[in-house]
């Protein structure tokens, strides 16, 4: 989940004078506890009899470290992991989450150390546009972001269907049954697509990171020679997805029409690896897409708001096709 999660919980609280706290880069070693921390601090946000049992059988965490280490953080003091924030970016464009920290750190203010450090990162980068993913219902956290030039725009639906039965009715593709040169192409074409959505962005490095980390596979939609649309799936446990399920982390199509034949592809792509439900978030500014998400059967099951540094708009908007959620 993209957001930040500070919470109280039954453990004593620390004793005056604690060691300090840092931020730094997030180690290969943080990761098992980084995850630990993730499921902790949410289920108990959310009031589950057991915390620990918060999506079990997803990873948001050391699939993203190992997508991009320069985007992870990690808040420690006297060498206990406290929590930890995660970048990503996409080409101009980026988002942070999930940032958890541990429940007993309840306002002690290690969530703005650690987005004081993200923001310093997006900075760096030099990106274009910036947002996240935070629950709308939360003053506190929404207040929070704002403190930092993040401000909530338009609502974005986490949406899920139920696979249904049928024979393939598209001519898709997937990234790993192509050769090197084509993928090479197909590569290119992408960063084609998305630039023409919004200049400079670009998930190459997600489409890669899902074929080399096994995650899912990448499904691509032609038209003639040209690409029409593509979207990268994570599929079962240990991903994004979670068990049985097709998490569409990123769609892109050129046109209505190109949408369309991307979102009958995917379901393809769920069916034939025996998922049985297919989940994609899309932003409600882009009102037409999230319409023919509806017409085709997608219902929300969990609600954020997108909230956008200084406001701006991006590629959030009525005339593009687009799917993702910045969880």
């Amino acid at each position: 989940m993209n957001t930040t999660i500070e919470l109280k919980d039954t453990l004593p609280a620390l004793p005056v004078g604690q060691p300090e706290i840092i931020v730094r880069p997030m180690r290969e070693a943080d990761l098992v506890e980084a995850k630990r921390i993730f499921h902790l601090a949410f289920g108990t946000f959310l009031g589950l009899p057991d915390p620990m049992q918060f999506i079990p059988d997803r990873d948001f965490v050391i699939s993203r470290w190992r997508t991009n280490p320069a985007g992870a953080l990690a808040a420690e003091s006297a060498g206990r992991l406290l929590g930890s924030s995660h970048a990503t970016r996409w080409g101009s464009a980026g988002f942070f989450g999930p940032l958890t920290i541990r429940p007993e750190y309840w306002d002690r203010g290690i969530a703005r150390r650690l987005l004081e450090s993200t923001v310093d990162l997006f900075e760096r980068w030099q990106l274009r546009q910036v947002g996240l993913f935070t629950f709308p219902q939360s003053t506190k956290h929404v207040h929070l972001y704002q403190k930092f030039g993040f401000w909530p725009r338009f609502l974005t639906p986490v949406m899920s269907l139920a696979v249904r039965p049928g024979a393939p009715a598209t001519e898709a593709t997937v990234f790993s049954a192509l050769t090197r040169s084509q993928r090479d192409e197909f590569l290119q074409a992408s960063s084609e697509l998305t630039g023409a959505i919004y200049e400079g962005l670009d998930v190459r490095r997600e489409i890669n990171a899902v074929a080399d980390q096994q995650l899912g596979d990448t499904v691509l939609v032609w038209d003639n020679d040209r690409l029409a649309a593509f979207a990268i799936c994570h599929g079962g446990a240990n991903t994004e997805a979670g068990a049985g399920t097709a998490y569409l982390k990123f769609g892109a199509a050129r046109s209505a029409a190109a949408f369309e034949v991307l979102l009958s592809a995917c379901e393809e792509f769920a069916r034939a690896r025996h998922l049985t439900r297919l989940e994609a978030g899309v932003n409600l500014a882009r009102h037409d897409a999230y319409q023919r998400m509806l017409a085709r059967g997608f219902r929300a099951d969990l609600l954020g708001v997108a909230m956008h540094r200084n406001n701006e708009a991006g590629y959030s908007r009525p005339d593009v096709y687009v799917m993702d959620d910045w969880r």
